[in-house]
């Protein structure tokens, strides 16, 4: 998730690996209740408003406005064509639509606990349904959005871009607890028609009728409810569970003051327009197909009619008219946040009212090649402040421990080598911009990142020197990137302090060599 991974706090019942310090310096700072596998109700402390003291430095965007013509409701009414630099609205454009299209339509598996088969959704089915049980149910959707990493994937021109779960926002009022009830039920309730359509499925599992409470214990990792009328807050949060990462979440906003993290993802593609599309495609192709049976009913004797190419067949070319379809960044200026995008830049505002403070999406995208900008917030100042909202949400060590892995299995599935360079680049930044703790709080934080990435480094290490029965190396060389270095790793089994280095190819194979040349 983008601005859902710290838009909560997930407290931890796992035992530590380390033991445990009290935080003394953080006893009076409140962490977060626990909002894992649980439908809870949270209220956070209130926080001022939002606002944005410096305006993004202009920087030409001549490469982005090629493919997105920006709207300007101001400059609309007198024929203008002027691009208002600081409107958050525009349009996507055909090329944008069809990668847009391209999520939308693959199938996404979600994967069942215990005995209850994987189920094959197809995102804009999957939507089609939840739209329609939402109307007869009277549950009114004002829109329909897609959010987060799969947006920005949809509007970057960065072809190595990737993304992990999907993300989609329904705008609608939470404001009675019955409807969040609703609401559940009937997610629960289109998933488990999913089980009977599966292929997969035995036919025990095809014939049998379960209650929403068991839908959502076997398909939903994750349910959060949080309710803070101080801060004016009121949104709820369905996960659909994908072992490889790719969950599909489902987020039921009423109100929400910060629905961004950095300005990469702070774009919303309004997806109403595409999916009433799919809707009437598959209405005229449901009729199309009964002239077309009614053609060869009557016609069988002659030669056969091909009613889907007949030129008064009107439905054939509205068919593959595509919407205009809207996309709203909520930082603020949308062609800034695009460009930011495109030249990966790092750029907030206000980081210290990011729940956890954007800390691991901030090291995420540093390991992706991504750099601060400075929009009136230098580097150090904003990773001193990720840190210090860090350690205010997640006091605890087991706190620590728990997001930190959640966040790993969330973002990089079983990539040992992606996690071993990111838990570096984490210990790298709480190590040299971590102010708000004592020597031995600090510490303690830095030897669980330590050891996680110690235990990553010898699974690689030992991946390294496996190798087939050709002698080849089956594992690519694990390298540590030039901007971080740990010279020594205390390493509690050999009761000695090892360098860490990375193994030479050629210098293995020759070794290799000599020994069966000496055999």
């Amino acid at each position: 998730m983008n601005s859902t991974d710290d838009s909560y706090s997930m407290a931890s019942s796992l035992p530590s690996s380390l033991d445990q310090t009290p935080l003394s310096s953080l006893s009076a700072a409140s962490s977060y209740a626990s909002l894992v596998n649980c439908d809870e109700t949270v209220s956070i402390h209130s926080e001022s408003h939002q606002h944005f003291d410096k305006k993004t430095k202009k920087i030409s965007t001549f490469n982005e406005s090629k493919f997105l013509s920006t709207s300007d409701s101001n400059n609309t009414n007198n024929g203008s064509n002027n691009i208002n630099k600081r409107t958050s609205c525009s349009t996507l454009q055909n090329r944008h639509v069809n990668k847009l299209c391209s999520i939308l339509e693959e199938p996404i598996e979600i994967h069942g606990q215990g005995n209850f088969p994987t189920l094959n959704i197809v995102s804009k089915d999957f939507l089609i349904e939840l739209r329609r049980a939402f109307h007869i149910n009277n549950i009114d959707i004002t829109d329909v959005r897609l959010n987060g990493g799969a947006a920005s994937y949809v509007l970057t021109n960065d072809k190595a871009f990737s993304y992990s779960d999907i993300d989609f926002i329904f705008r609608c009022d939470l404001s009675s607890e019955s409807t969040w009830t609703q609401i559940k039920t009937i997610v629960c309730e289109c998933l488990s028609q999913h089980i009977s359509s599966t292929s997969s499925s035995s036919s025990s599992f095809s014939q049998l009728s379960f209650s929403p409470i068991i839908i959502q214990a076997a398909y939903v990792e994750k349910v959060v409810r949080v309710i803070n009328p101080s801060n004016n807050d009121s949104w709820a949060l369905m996960s659909l569970c994908n072992v490889n990462g790719q969950n599909i979440e489902l987020k039921f906003v009423d109100r929400m003051k910060r629905q961004f993290q950095f300005s990469v993802d702070s774009f919303q593609i309004l997806l109403d327009p595409l999916l009433d599309h799919y809707e009437q495609t598959f209405k005229n192709q449901q009729q199309t197909n009964k002239k077309q049976a009614y053609y060869n009913q009557y016609h069988h004797s002659k030669q056969q009619y091909d009613y889907r190419s007949s030129k008064n067949n009107r439905y054939v070319s509205s068919s593959y008219r595509l919407p205009t379809i809207s996309v709203e960044c909520v930082y603020g200026s949308f062609e800034s946040a695009l460009t930011h995008l495109n030249r990966r830049l790092i750029a907030t505002t206000s980081p210290e009212r990011i729940c956890g403070g954007g800390l691991l999406k901030y090291c995420l995208l540093l390991t992706r090649g991504y750099r601060p900008y400075d929009n009136g917030i230098a580097s150090w100042q904003l990773e001193k402040l990720m840190c210090s909202r860090f350690f205010i949400d997640y006091a605890d060590i087991n706190e620590q421990e728990y997001k930190l892995l959640a966040f790993l299995s969330s973002h990089f599935s079983n990539d040992d080598t992606a996690k071993y360079r990111y838990l570096l680049q984490l210990r790298l930044i709480i190590e040299r911009s971590t102010v708000c703790l004592m020597a031995h709080e600090r510490n303690l934080t830095l030897t669980l990142i330590t050891q996680l990435a110690t235990d990553y480094y010898y699974r690689l290490y030992d991946e390294y020197n496996t190798y087939n029965l050709n002698g080849e190396i089956t594992t690519t060389e694990v390298t540590v990137p030039n901007s971080i270095t740990i010279d020594v790793i205390y390493h509690n089994e050999w009761d000695e302090w090892k360098s860490l280095h990375t193994p030479a190819k050629k210098q293995i194979q020759s070794q290799q060599q000599q020994q069966q040349q000496d055999n």
